[in-house]
């Protein structure tokens, strides 16, 4: 008895770990907008909360998804800025990562 019960738990836990839900979309999402933000930034040091990122995104009328979150520009340093990092990305059939669209960095 305890064995399918047991069995039955790590089911579920497996249905709702990985492979294409919700959660890993909005990861990737939020993989691709940091990798974006990362190249637009060169060489400064940086901080994003890629958790709150992720937990943000949104479906546009357009069916592009929008994901806003705090990051913070050279931080510790003289130049620090905190800013609203905002990045629009869209799933494309056929491929494992969205595209960006576009991206702000908002003062």
């Amino acid at each position: 008895m305890r064995l399918v019960a047991s069995m039955a738990i790590l089911a579920l836990m497996a249905g709702c770990g990985g492979g294409g839900g919700a959660s890993s979309k909005n990861e990737l999402a939020a993989n691709v907008c940091e990798a974006y933000a990362k190249n637009q930034l060169a060489d400064k040091t940086y901080e994003l909360d890629k958790d709150a990122l992720a937990a943000s995104m949104t479906t546009e009328a357009d069916g592009s998804n929008a994901l806003k979150g705090p990051i913070t520009i050279e931080p510790g340093r003289s130049s620090e800025s905190k800013q609203t990092l905002e990045c629009s990305v869209r799933f494309v059939p056929g491929k494992e990562e969205p595209d960006v669209l576009k991206m702000q960095f908002i003062w």
